[in-house]
């Protein structure tokens, strides 16, 4: 009945900026969760695999929310907070030190694909591999540029 609730809340859903579930939830119903959202069409659907957002652990996330637009706003901010409140801020994809001047945010669904710019759709890395990855699909790249990830199912992030 609970599984049922939370399959009726992503179909219903058209305010939240992002849709997400429980990791274990999503092994279970993956297909009847992108049969959902295909009907969904506030959202886009994606597959971002989050380690930590705020108060939620090892989530992922299954829609953006689509704005109709490719409004792009300025994510700098995001890429200089990261950078002051990490020990030891490392580029995701190639693991090169970050400092203020090389880090950028990075959206792991382009906004030309109909990402958008909430917090769990933005990565920090460094310039060169932001450049270098242009519209490539964020988990193709990170498997190619990062051997740690190569083999790994489901990359948390």
């Amino acid at each position: 009945m609970k599984d049922l609730k939370i399959l009726k809340s992503l179909h219903n859903s058209k305010h939240e900026h992002f849709l997400s579930v429980d990791f274990n939830f999503y092994k279970k119903w993956k297909y009847i969760i992108k049969l959902i959202l295909f009907f969904n069409k506030k959202y886009i659907p994606c597959e971002i695999f989050r380690r930590k957002y705020k108060c939620q652990t090892y989530f992922v996330v299954v829609g953006l929310k689509y704005s109709g637009k490719n409004v792009k706003r300025r994510t700098s901010g995001y890429a200089k907070e990261f950078i002051q409140n990490q020990d030891n801020p490392k580029c995701i994809y190639c693991e090169s030190k970050l400092n203020i001047e090389n880090a950028t945010s990075d959206h792991i669904i382009p906004i030309s694909s109909g990402g958008n710019n909430c917090q769990v759709n933005i990565m920090i890395c460094c310039k060169k591999c932001n450049n270098e990855r242009g519209n490539t699909e964020f988990n193709i790249y990170l498997k190619r540029k990062n051997p740690k990830y190569k083999n790994v199912k489901y990359p948390f992030i």
